[in-house]
């Protein structure tokens, strides 16, 4: 099979040097510190999402399998301590599953599926020296991830919310699960003052197996500052997930609109008999959310739909009592 001789060439393998050490003294003294990460309720971040993972040990059967689409983190709410905040994220994510199955003598099994789900994170602000951020989770398990931040990434550049910035108000940092000269499972962060990480590139630094990201930020609405358009305008029509979902009697619907347009969201039974409208009329650019209540409606699967201009898309959602 072709694919596998590609690949080397297509994912190589960079090598990073480890940044310098600063001192807590210096974290809490250096006034040359800004937000790079501003967490406040109602922020969110919307990311291009791209991980390849490659199993194609020596005489065995290969598999390669791609995820690509977008991830969507919302910070629905927030928890104070005494020496941290609690930051609880909504993540929706529509991705498309590709998967290539080869064997030996046999043709290869080639699949394509979609992932459409919702779920929720906590990430850990310390109130300490340059607050570092972290979620209590194995690193493993959460290396995908755009934010998979955990005190296990604790070398010298472990990911804090206030660090200095340089060309383009960005600082740009690499990081490892195990420190080097292993070097393996580093990844690299980079952030922008007051906007928050544009970018994760990943890779697990093997060969015949590895493992591989690039995520970067399409579109963000920060509540706490003042952003440049090109981040803070949405990029594109979008129709989310709703939250929760199983949901008994009410969820949360959010869509984004691109252009000042008579926007509709109606709800609709297996039957395609309206339920319920939501919105109906213009809307400027922006996300915005919405509360479905079906209190008065049976058990079972709905249906909504948004439709902006010529802009129509439809998801499931499902009432449990």
């Amino acid at each position: 099979m072709h694919t596998r001789l590609c690949l080397p060439i297509l994912f190589t393998l960079t090598v990073f040097t480890r940044a310098l050490v600063f001192s807590e003294s210096a974290w809490i003294t250096n006034d040359t510190l800004v937000d790079v990460f501003p967490l406040s309720v109602g922020n969110q971040w919307t990311y291009r999402y791209l991980t390849v993972a490659v199993s194609w040990p020596e005489g065995n059967p290969g598999t390669i399998s791609i995820d690509s689409g977008r991830v969507t983190y919302f910070v629905s709410g927030s928890t104070t301590d005494t020496d941290s905040t609690s930051w609880i994220f909504q993540v929706e994510r529509d991705l498309i599953r590709h998967e290539i199955f080869s064997s030996i003598g046999q043709p290869d099994r080639d699949t394509s599926y979609p992932m459409r789900d919702t779920s929720s994170c906590v990430l850990i602000e310390s109130h300490l020296g340059q607050h570092q951020l972290y979620r209590n989770a194995n690193p493993y398990s959460i290396r995908y991830d755009v934010f998979p931040f955990t005190r296990e990434y604790l070398d010298t550049t472990m990911i804090c919310r206030y660090r200095q910035v340089g060309q383009g108000d960005t600082t740009t940092l690499q990081s490892w699960i195990a420190l080097p000269p292993d070097g393996q499972f580093q990844s690299t962060f980079t952030f922008k003052k007051g906007l928050g990480l544009i970018r994760n590139i990943y890779n697990s630094g093997s060969f015949d197996v590895f493992e591989t990201n690039n995520h970067f930020l399409l579109s963000s609405i920060i509540t706490t500052v003042s952003q440049e358009i090109g981040f803070s305008t949405p990029s594109s029509l979008f129709l989310y997930q709703n939250y929760p979902n199983p949901f008994n009697p009410a969820t949360t619907i959010r869509f984004t609109i691109v252009n000042r347009q008579w926007t509709i969201v109606k709800v609709y039974d297996v039957l395609g008999r309206e339920v319920a409208t939501l919105v109906n009329e213009v809307k400027e650019p922006g996300t915005y959310t919405v509360e479905f209540n079906a209190s008065s409606l049976a058990s079972g699967v709905y249906f909504y739909r948004l439709q902006a201009g010529t802009y129509v898309e439809t998801r499931k959602l499902l009432l449990l009592r």
